[in-house]
């Protein structure tokens, strides 16, 4: 049994697969920007309380990892605190809200990817 045209069909999914991997690399970075200046819009927003200085804000950040790796980060000491709360402090939601945002998006873009 002979088979014609194999060895260009794999040449044609190595192809693809790095294609698609540029493509998926491009969605996540795309999206981790976009939840950081949302969760930066979100601390604009929800700082209301008086003693907001901006720290946060300037704090907030995209990195890359590696491919296909990105990651928004907070890099003041009492980030986790102003999201999560405390005993005394209601919390303020500024990360978590992002990330639920931008996580139906991410699957949207991926699926139009995908499809």
């Amino acid at each position: 049994m002979e088979l014609d045209g194999l060895d260009a069909l794999l040449a044609k999914l190595e192809r693809m697969e790095e294609d698609i991997e540029d493509d998926v690399n491009t969605i996540v970075k795309n999206n981790t920007i976009e939840m950081t200046g949302e969760a930066i819009q979100n601390e604009r927003a929800r700082f209301n309380k008086g003693y907001w200085t901006g720290h946060t804000v300037r704090n907030t950040r995209t990195q890359k990892l590696g491919s296909l790796h990105y990651r928004t980060f907070v890099d003041s000491e009492y980030a986790g605190y102003l999201n999560f709360g405390t005993r005394y402090m209601d919390p303020t939601w500024f990360l978590r809200d992002a990330y639920y945002k931008q996580k139906e998006k991410f699957k949207e873009n991926l699926d139009r990817l995908v499809k």
